[in-house]
């Protein structure tokens, strides 16, 4: 295989990963607190051409990282709802652990505890659920985490930081884990009754999936040009 086609292969398999990661923006743009993906390429030279100093580049898929520029704000008027303004992370009891997320979409379920939506427990500044009786019925939220139940407070959202925030691996659309410890987070904001939204731009997203689509079909057709000239040049040496 020439080097054209090389190139064009490692093109395509950068603009395939590429397209992936747009498509999943795309589908997320509407999830609470989702936070967009980008990728990040490199061009590896290799020796190639005719001349001993030519080089070739090939496309590498060197990373993909999250962009945690903050989202908007939409109303709910749910009381149990809140988004973070500011760096910061709730922090959510799992199965397999702790895990961070800036979906602030929250309920009390049935033994009072307060959850998110997909029914883990949202836990406090020491770790623990935080639990509302029965018999409460107004439920606050002041901007420090304070949650009280008719006027008496019985636990603190305490919002979290991470000093390096890539190094969070998402393990879910809005739920990430990490391995350095969390740093309680004195700047961020809680909002009671709205949740952030994606920070995805559905319009710029989409515009990028319709450039990549013709970039994929551009290098498609190179490749195949270049295989059809390969061909040719196979056939003539047949017959020659």
């Amino acid at each position: 295989m020439d080097n054209s086609l090389y190139v064009g292969l490692s093109r395509q398999v950068a603009l395939r990963r590429q397209l992936e990661v747009v498509a999943n923006n795309i589908a997320n743009m509407n999830t609470a607190g989702f936070r967009g993906e980008r990728m990040l390429f490199e061009a590896a030279m290799e020796p190639g051409g005719t001349r001993p100093n030519d080089r070739i580049a090939f496309t590498i898929d060197r990373a993909t990282y999250t962009d945690m520029r903050q989202g908007g704000f939409k109303e709910t008027g749910n009381p149990y709802d809140v988004a973070i303004d500011g760096d910061g992370w709730l922090q959510v009891q799992t199965p397999d652990g702790v895990r961070y997320t800036r979906d602030g979409r929250m309920r009390r379920d049935n033994e009072g505890q307060l959850v998110n939506v997909n029914g883990h427990p949202v836990v406090d500044d020491n770790g623990q659920p935080i639990s509302i009786p029965s018999d409460r019925s107004h439920v606050s939220v002041s901007t420090d985490g304070v949650v009280s139940a008719d006027n008496e407070m019985i636990g603190r959202l305490r919002p979290v930081r991470f000093d390096n925030p890539q190094a969070l691996r998402q393990v879910g659309d809005v739920l990430f884990a990490a391995d350095a410890p969390a740093r309680p987070a004195p700047q961020a904001r809680l909002v009671q009754g709205k949740v952030e939204q994606s920070n995805v731009q559905g319009i710029a997203e989409m515009t990028r999936m319709m450039e990549l689509s013709r970039d994929y079909q551009s290098v498609t057709r190179m490749v195949d040009e270049g295989q059809d000239l390969l061909r040719s040049a196979i056939n003539r040496l047949a017959k020659s």
